[in-house]
């Protein structure tokens, strides 16, 4: 068996420096591509075209809010039971 080690590589502070510059720009990319996703995200819908769109919105919140409020009522049910038995 060949055992061939390579030799070690040299780290120097202009090594280091690199890759801490390369690093930063890394994480620099990485902050813009977020914070311009959280901006689409989270951006005010556009404004009604027409009172249909409007009406439709409404509803489809309300439904949402609605829908919410039962679901927490369901695990809130779920949860009593569960410390009753026990």
């Amino acid at each position: 068996m060949n055992n061939q080690q390579q030799p070690p590589q040299v780290i120097t502070l202009e090594y280091i420096a690199r890759l801490k510059k390369e690093k930063l720009e890394e994480i620099r990319n990485q902050q813009k591509a977020m914070s311009s996703t959280a901006r689409k995200i989270f951006a005010p819908l556009a404004p009604a075209a027409s009172k249909g769109d409007a009406l439709m919105r409404s509803f489809n919140t309300g439904m949402a809010i609605f829908d919410g409020v039962v679901m927490g009522v369901k695990i809130m049910k779920k949860v009593r039971r569960y410390f009753r038995k026990n």
